[in-house]
């Protein structure tokens, strides 16, 4: 798969994020389709139903970290000098990310997702391949912690997903600045759909 053409091209993103096990719903990701919609009619959760439904958002976040680990990983050959510097650091970061999801779910009485044990990510042939692919992976993870933060039932499992979308978004502003695009495009943090 031609990265450039898979980066253009929407429908290739929505479809890889679909085939790694990370579906999207209503312009960003995922992870709410099962939470319910926005209908504020219905009874409120109780307990045992909220913490089901925090463990659902929480398990389709953590789908969205181990594919970031996966990621720069698989990326990781093609960087060289204070890039690969940044890579690792990243990817520190998203494994701290997938083992606080992890504990946030097993707290919450569930069983925190696995990663998979391949995924099918695009051609990644050199540096900037991996650069843009890693960008675009950022902004769908901030879009979908986005979309989950109203839906979390309990405030300490929102300021932590608000915490993850403010290192996402430091990650996404590094990546611009080593593409030479600007790192601070936009006035607001909000990530871009699948």
């Amino acid at each position: 798969m031609d990265v450039d053409s898979f980066l253009r091209d929407p429908h290739s993103r929505r479809r890889f994020f679909r085939m790694s096990g990370v579906s999207v719903a209503g312009g960003s990701a995922m992870f709410l389709a099962a939470c319910g919609g926005d209908d504020t009619t219905s009874a409120p959760l109780g307990p045992d139903e909220s913490d089901e439904a925090d463990v659902e958002i929480l398990n389709s976040a953590l789908d969205l970290e181990l594919m970031a680990v996966a990621a720069y990983k698989a990326g990781a050959a093609r960087l060289t000098g204070s890039v690969l510097e940044a890579g690792k650091l990243f990817l520190e970061q998203e494994q701290e990310h997938a083992d606080g999801l992890a504990s946030a779910i097993k707290d919450a009485g569930g069983k925190p997702n696995r990663a998979k044990s391949a995924y099918d990510f695009p051609q990644l042939g050199s540096q900037n391949d991996v650069l843009r692919f890693a960008v675009d992976l950022e902004n769908t993870a901030i879009a979908a912690y986005i979309d989950a933060l109203p839906k979390l039932g309990k405030g300490d499992l929102r300021a932590t997903a608000a915490a993850i979308v403010a290192n996402e978004a430091e990650h996404v502003s590094v990546l611009l600045g080593a593409l030479g695009e600007q790192q601070v495009p936009d006035a607001f943090v909000v990530g871009k759909a699948a």
